[in-house]
């Protein structure tokens, strides 16, 4: 998958740099690092070498399925949790989620890392290997453990809060809607049109339709524009 060029001001920076961390502590195959909703539904997602299509077809067809669905850790204290700690080699090859999500995309081990706010999960990181790389070790699980609450401490009390903050000030600064935020905050992260309508539960025309509104009250014509106008807005 292609990765994005970021300023110090972009939107998923953190969320790379802690890919970029965690890819360096332990192998991996792919990874993927994204925020979540009250419904678990995934926001900021960004993703290394994972198609944003299987992201999708995770959230219509399989997230259900999923034996580490962040919500069947909620109310507990739940670092990392791994796959083969939570079905045994036959439950998993046997199950539909392996079979018809996994298999398909050659991912065999699979391991969580939870991030809360109090007792809500409210980010995941998630770390893919194929059956070539073996499974997580005791001692990479325990490194990743001991990792999770810097990663936590950082997003609660840096990321998030400059997030929330940037957001409030691009949407004073240009008078744009909640949802038109949200389209510029996709834009900037590099998001196709499709990736938007997907991400935020709209039809291709809307996103359309929110995109021509953008333009006209940040006073460009392009998404590069937008892009350029806002990280400069951001750095300023």
């Amino acid at each position: 998958m292609t990765q994005i060029a970021t300023s110090e001001n972009h939107p998923t920076r953190f969320q790379r740099e802690g890919l970029d961390l965690v890819n360096n502590l332990v192998p991996l195959s792919s990874s993927g690092f994204y925020l979540v909703n009250a419904d678990m539904q995934h926001r900021g997602v960004v993703l290394r070498n994972i198609e944003p299509a299987a992201e999708r077809s995770y959230l219509r067809n399989f997230q259900a399925l999923d034996p580490l669905n962040p919500a069947l850790f909620t109310g507990t204290d739940t670092r990392v949790a791994c796959i083969d700690e939570q079905l045994s080699e036959s439950e998993l090859l046997a199950s539909a989620y392996y079979r018809e999500f996994m298999q398909p995309m050659h991912h065999r081990h699979v391991a969580d890392m939870f991030f809360r706010r109090g007792d809500d999960i409210i980010a995941v990181l998630t770390m893919l290997r194929t059956s070539a790389l073996g499974a997580f070790t005791d001692s990479e699980l325990a490194l990743l453990r001991k990792l999770q609450p810097f990663l936590e401490f950082a997003l609660n009390t840096v990321y998030l809060p400059r997030r929330y903050r940037e957001r409030d000030s691009v949407q004073q600064l240009y008078g744009l809607t909640d949802r038109e935020l949200d389209v510029v905050e996709l834009i900037v992260a590099g998001a196709s049109n499709k990736l938007i309508a997907s991400d935020l539960n709209l039809s291709l025309a809307t996103v359309k339709t929110h995109l021509q509104h953008v333009f006209q009250k940040v006073g460009v014509s392009s998404r590069t524009a937008v892009s350029a106008i806002v990280l400069g807005a951001l750095e300023s």
